[in-house]
């Protein structure tokens, strides 16, 4: 329970968003021309006029020249061009409603230098609702991105930027994708990171260019919450039908095993999702330090790539679909909870080399297939892992891929490239634990050592009949279909949210009295054991952006306390169990309205509603009623568990609910 509360406490901390500074006034401008100027000052706030505004040249920008910090091994000066350029330090920039459309042409300028078409050095800067748009598919000079963030502590809030223009397309990495590559590279990436403390939430990014979507290069604590990132995908019989190109031009020749692009294969025309390298920036420092929330990532070659940072790492609740290279890969000491993937054209998860160490991986296939054959539903190396793949929802796979020990791509790789290379000298599995509950088979080779599998059928002890909005008459309702009919050992139920601070569903404290009891009795003397659950704190600020203030007469959370103690008389007047939920989250010690716990859920309602967990407020209410049940010998072997009450037990946002978090921890 310990580490549940320490990440917890953790995250506090690095989800804390700069806020508005009220005192400063605001600069209220309506012209890129000024938006260029204003990027340039320190402690400003500015709200830009919305509407589309057109960037139709490059003198709107310049040329900036930095220094190589000591530790970077390049000599002279780095030179970068770009069109906006926020360089002023603890600024405020408020662009929600403003697009960006940039001249793709603009992309041929700055030939010998990179170009970065927005670029952040400044620091301890927020931006927020910063979109940009290329216009025209027009082929960069040089390597360009769209957003380049060079300097610390900034947040980025809600950016939408799509790019479009780059050689080669249309092949993905076939061609090549660094030094040797069969044709010219003149790459476009939407996002680089390379600053320390960076933050980006709620960001999305489209690419249909040959280049990353966001990658980190010397980046060092960069988090990532609810973001998205998306790609396109080709078949290879598409490429193999041209009579023109550069395909065409190189014989079909690929840079990867065989050295031909082969038929009936599907590749993304971009590079990874979220990807970082193991260094770079100005300082020529390690790149350290991701945590990504809430994140999806489509159509890309890989998903999260993020074998090349130093820890910590970390991937909480994302969702990889699609993806041609991997879903999933991490480094040393990494960990993926909450998140799944579809192996839809390769792996799930890929460890690419076998000197990666102690990761704790928990990971949901879905069921999705295609009719591209996926060699390697896993790719597992290195040592010392703790590995579970279950299936999402239950539902299992009806095509059969292998998860392998001992292999990945990447080792056919290095092998084809150096054929004299030593067997086992990028792959190898040892002492790593595998948890497979996917129903896959499971091949382990010669280059495997201590590998334990256990094989195990997902067995669903936990029933999940929460109903979002349901108040104690809803749950009268429907009681006796979706409980007593079922005939649980354990009956799990907490309801009371509605019932106080739905102003549609809203009743007195007597009436909820008279339905609560009701309900024990009905589920009682049906023979299933009783836990009542007190409900857990809101934050009323963002409660009352939903529900009319003048209707309350005490505070939201007093009602809650209120409603806490009629669950617990009552609990005791029917010699049933009661668990004070809302107690647990008080014993933090956290503000209420901590967003790591409980509001700001977006994926739960659209909104920030201030009442529904995150996946990590489902974890943490999963931790203690687990604990609960087994301090008071109510777990029992195949006993039947259903958890009823409101949208709170229903659960919301990437399929995150309590029920299944305890599900998990009764099968382990």
């Amino acid at each position: 329970m310990k580490n549940i509360i320490s990440s917890i406490l953790l995250l506090t901390v690095v989800f804390s968003v700069k806020a508005t500074n009220t005192s400063r006034d605001t600069i209220f401008i309506n012209s890129v021309e000024k938006l260029a100027k204003y990027a340039k000052k320190s402690n400003v706030l500015v709200k830009m006029k919305p509407g589309e505004y057109h960037v139709n040249s490059i003198k709107i920008g310049a040329l900036s020249i930095f220094k190589y910090g000591e530790n970077n091994k390049k000599e002279g000066d780095f030179r970068i061009g770009s069109l906006i350029h926020f360089s002023g330090n603890n600024s405020q920039y408020f662009l929600t409603g403003v697009t960006l459309n940039i001249d793709g042409k603009l992309h041929k300028n700055y030939p010998k230098s990179e170009f970065s078409e927005f670029l952040v050095s400044g620091n301890n800067n927020y931006i927020e609702g910063l979109k940009g748009k290329d216009i025209g598919s027009h082929v960069p000079a040089h390597r360009v991105q769209m957003l380049r963030v060079m300097g610390d502590d900034n947040t980025i809030k809600n950016a939408d930027l799509f790019v479009h223009g780059s050689t080669p397309y249309g092949y993905g990495h076939l061609l090549g994708k660094g030094g040797g590559a069969l044709v010219p590279l003149h790459k476009h990436s939407v996002l680089l990171v390379e600053g320390t403390n960076t933050k980006f939430f709620g960001c999305k990014v489209v690419t249909h260019a040959f280049g990353h979507g966001i990658f980190m290069q010397g980046a060092v604590n960069t988090l990532f919450k609810d973001c998205y990132v998306e790609g396109k995908m080709r078949p290879t019989n598409d490429m193999l039908a041209e009579t023109s190109g550069l395909a065409f031009n190189v014989g079909f020749k690929s840079d990867y095993p065989p050295g031909k692009i082969q038929p009936n294969e599907i590749k993304s025309l971009s590079e990874d999702g979220i990807r970082t390298y193991p260094s770079g920036g100005l300082s020529g420092r390690r790149t350290q330090g991701v945590t990504v929330i809430n994140c999806t990532v489509k159509n890309m070659r890989s998903g999260f790539d993020l074998s090349s940072n130093l820890p910590p790492t970390k991937i909480v609740g994302s969702t990889a679909v699609g993806c041609q290279e991997k879903g999933f890969s991490i480094g040393t000491d990494g960990v993926i909870e909450n998140s799944k993937g579809d192996a839809l054209y390769g792996p799930l998860i890929t460890f690419v080399g076998n000197n990666v160490k102690n990761c704790k991986v928990d990971l949901e296939l879905t069921d999705a297939v295609s009719a591209y054959n996926v060699s390697r539903l896993a790719e597992i190396n290195g040592s010392g892992h703790h590995i579970t793949i279950r299936n999402y929802q239950n539902k299992k796979r009806s095509i059969e891929s292998p998860i392998v020990f001992g292999e990945s791509f990447w080792d056919d790789v290095h092998r084809y490239r150096k054929p004299d290379a030593k067997h086992g000298a990028f792959a190898g599995a040892k002492n790593i634990q595998l948890f497979n509950y996917t129903g896959m088979p499971v091949k382990l080779n010669d280059l495997s050592i201590n590998c334990t599998v256990t094989n195990l059928e997902e067995k669903k002890h936990v029933i999940n009949a929460g109903v979002g909005g349901n108040s104690t008459n809803n749950l009268l309702a429907r009681v006796d279909k979706d409980v007593v009919a079922k005939q649980p050992d354990l009956v799990i139920m907490m309801v009371g949210t509605n019932d106080m601070l739905n102003s549609k569903k809203m009743m007195d404290y007597k009436t909820y009295t008279t339905n609560l009891e009701t309900l024990i009795k009905k589920i009682k003397s049906s023979g299933s054991e009783l836990v009542l659950m007190s409900p857990i704190p809101v934050d009323s600020t963002f409660l009352f952006t939903r529900h009319n203030r003048a209707l309350f007469k005490e505070t939201p959370n007093q009602k809650i306390d209120n409603v806490g103690e009629i669950i617990k008389n009552l609990a005791r007047e029917n010699q049933v169990y009661f668990y004070d939920l809302n107690a647990e989250f008080k014993a933090l010690n956290l503000p209420v309205h901590n967003q790591d716990i409980l509001i700001r859920n977006m994926k739960n309602s659209g909104k920030e509603d201030g009442v529904h967990p995150t996946a990590l407020g489902y974890r943490f209410i999963a931790h203690h009623v687990y604990d609960f049940l087994t301090h008071n010998k109510l777990l029992k072997p195949n006993q039947n568990i259903i958890c009823f009450g409101d949208s709170i037990t229903r659960g919301g946002g990437q399929g995150a609910n309590y029920p299944t978090y305890l599900n998990t921890l009764i099968q382990q």
